[in-house]
């Protein structure tokens, strides 16, 4: 008998323990929630690209919507979710803007890799580097060569149009002509003194 009572007063607490936990799996934490909300929010609006951390929520969308109209949606729904420790920024922005900036970051990176593999077989391209700039839709594009000569350096000049040629040779390539699509640029070799040597 004695053992009986045992046994149910150990299924008893067991149940009442097991009641008490809540699974994981259950529970979504505070990066879930905000991964929630700004899915519904892209699915909304036309976001361009949204980024956070523990504090802070930045957004960019197209400019055809008011900012302030997703902020105080993202806002609303943190509040109503219990998560009062954000600080939301959003900007509407040109999309064309975004998509000649996001054109010519990729033609820096490919730029900056093509730099890197000469460096290790010729001694010419050692330290020299893309330096990012600002697009604008107005301006032409400028790509920025930063490189480790002096701009008082009797060959500077020379050393400067021997690697505006290579970057030259580079926008010219078959892959990257497609990629400017006719979009004027200007190449701009640095000095390490941040001076403009060409």
């Amino acid at each position: 008998m004695r053992s009986i009572r045992v046994f149910l007063i150990f299924i008893c607490m067991s149940l009442l323990l097991s009641s008490c936990q809540i699974s994981k799996a259950d529970v979504k934490d505070k990066h879930e929630i905000v991964g929630d909300i700004l899915d519904g929010i892209w699915d909304q609006y036309p976001v361009i690209n949204s980024t956070g951390d523990d504090h802070n929520i930045w957004l960019d969308v197209e400019d055809t919507v008011k900012a302030s109209e997703v902020k105080k949606k993202i806002q609303q729904q943190l509040k109503e979710n219990g998560l009062n420790g954000y600080k939301v920024s959003v900007r509407a922005r040109d999309i064309k803007q975004v998509e000649k900036e996001h054109k010519w970051g990729l033609i820096d990176d490919y730029i900056f890799v093509k730099f890197r593999e000469e460096e290790k077989d010729e001694e010419i391209y050692k330290d020299v580097t893309t330096k990012l700039t600002n697009i604008t839709l107005e301006d032409p594009a400028i790509v920025a060569i930063s490189t480790p000569i002096v701009s008082s350096d009797p060959k500077a000049k020379e050393y400067a149009e021997q690697i505006k040629k290579e970057v030259e040779v580079l926008l010219q390539s078959k892959k990257m002509k497609k990629l400017i699509e006719g979009d004027a640029y200007k190449v701009v070799i640095y000095g390490e003194n941040e001076q403009v040597i060409n």
